[in-house]
């Protein structure tokens, strides 16, 4: 008889996924394990996987549906036609040898082994260096081989690359890739020729954007689907869900800077890269306890105020499909440079895409770098249930008068608190903020906890 494949509990808090793409089809014969389905929920992309062996007979729900946490995705008779498959997998990985004598990579591969540049060039504000191969990103040369495929027969390409592929409507077999082993990227399918427009999003008639006579031709139209459909639903949720209120202060970090030059030559010894922003989640780890209602979240259901003990701190990183905020854990518990080379590694994982669940789960409080990108200062979007977020900008010298009326050119960095006024008061929001301010004006005092 057959069982249920039922949608799992992703990561808290979400109740609901899309499926973007089947990886079986009714009557494929499939292994515990296998790439089954890819499922996308307001925090992250996953390729879901068979949880037994079995025979498909049917699938559920369409591709592009969004169902609830608990709904039958699909149905499998367990154990039918498994002993054929349980060899599919072993006939795909015998010529794996000579694959990877000849370049090239598996699923399991991400590439990064691989990979001659992981580390940054010259400055360390410059662009990650890349490797291409010969002719236009994603066009093959006339003597190209097909892209290599996985031991489930699935071209090796990253997932993002993978849904850009799905949305502009190209082939992602007729790609060529230029990663580590002929991974495809994103830019690989950027450049393919003959990428196709898609079909305009169905928004009312009321609110339709107007085109004016003749430049129809100059438009295109993607629809709202994948990363930026879960991203938009994500800020709906944060208007509608929270009292958005914004306190704005700003920091002397001459001290911070020094400390920061101090230590960078220690941390890069070490394989890891020290920028501004894991001081800063180490300033807000110390501060943060004792403001239990920044880490606070609201549950509707029950009406209750939960306070989070902990200190999680989710780090907004921008991809080239959108927005997503990867979790640093116990950061008052971790050393500075613990927290350093877990952020980096949690940036990369998400510029790959190539997050897990977990990753993007259990987040307190957030922080937003905007200084990387620039801007005076911002209101950033709570990210809910959270009730508050710290946005961190550009740190610029400007003219400040010193205690002794002198003035002096000093590096200053404005900070924006956004905050839920039904959870935190305005009182609390400036305490943390002088707070904090305080620290990173004299940072040496955190390295006495650190």
């Amino acid at each position: 008889m057959p069982e249920d494949v039922k949608l799992p509990e992703l990561a808290e808090s979400v109740v609901e996924g899309e499926i973007v793409q089947w990886l079986v089809q009714v009557g494929d014969v499939v292994v515990a394990d296998q790439p089954f389905v890819e499922v996308m929920t307001d925090k992250v992309t996953v390729e879901l996987p068979a949880p037994f062996a079995g025979r498909v007979v049917e699938l559920a729900v369409a591709e592009g549906a969004v169902v609830p946490v608990g709904a039958v995705l699909a149905r499998v008779e367990r154990g039918a036609g498994a002993a054929d498959a349980a060899a599919e997998p072993a006939a795909a990985a015998a010529p794996k040898a000579d694959a990877v004598a000849d370049g090239a990579a598996t699923d399991a591969d991400d590439g990064d082994e691989r990979s001659l540049f992981r580390a940054r060039g010259g400055g360390e504000d410059d662009a990650l260096p890349s490797v291409r191969r010969t002719g236009a990103p994603g066009r093959a040369p006339a003597s190209a081989t097909p892209s290599p495929r996985g031991a489930f027969g699935r071209v090796v390409a990253v997932p993002a690359a993978r849904r850009l592929a799905r949305e502009l409507g190209v082939p992602i077999e007729q790609v060529l890739g230029s990663g580590p082993s002929g991974r495809v990227r994103v830019d690989d399918v950027r450049g393919h020729e003959g990428r196709v427009a898609p079909a305009a999003s169905g928004l009312p008639a009321s609110i339709r954007p107007s085109t004016p006579k003749g430049f129809e031709d100059r438009e295109r139209r993607v629809p709202l689907r994948g990363m930026r459909r879960a991203i938009a639903q994500h800020m709906v949720a944060s208007h509608l869900h929270s009292v958005r209120t914004l306190h704005v202060d700003e920091a002397d970090v001459t001290e911070l800077v020094r400390l920061r030059e101090r230590l960078k030559p220690r941390a890069e010894a070490r394989g890891v890269r020290l920028s501004y922003l894991p001081l800063i989640m180490k300033a807000v780890g110390q501060v943060l306890p004792h403001f239990p209602s920044l880490a606070s979240a609201l549950d509707d259901v029950t009406q209750e105020v939960v306070f989070r003990d902990y200190v999680n701190l989710g780090m907004a990183v921008s991809t080239d499909v959108g927005l997503v905020v990867p979790v640093v854990r116990d950061v008052d518990r971790k050393t500075l440079i613990d927290v350093a080379e877990e952020l980096q590694g949690l940036a990369e994982k998400a510029r790959t895409a190539t997050l897990a669940p977990d990753d993007v789960r259990g987040g307190s409080f957030s922080i937003t770098n905007i200084g990387s990108v620039g801007g005076l200062f911002s209101f950033p979007i709570i990210n809910v249930p959270e009730a508050a977020i710290l946005g961190v900008h550009a740190i610029r010298k400007r003219p400040v008068v010193l205690p002794d009326d002198t003035i002096a050119a000093r590096p200053m960095l404005y900070l924006s608190l956004a905050f839920d006024h039904r959870l935190v008061d305005g009182a609390d929001a400036a305490r943390f903020t002088n707070q904090l301010i305080d620290l990173l004006q004299a940072p040496e005092a955190m390295l006495l906890d650190a």
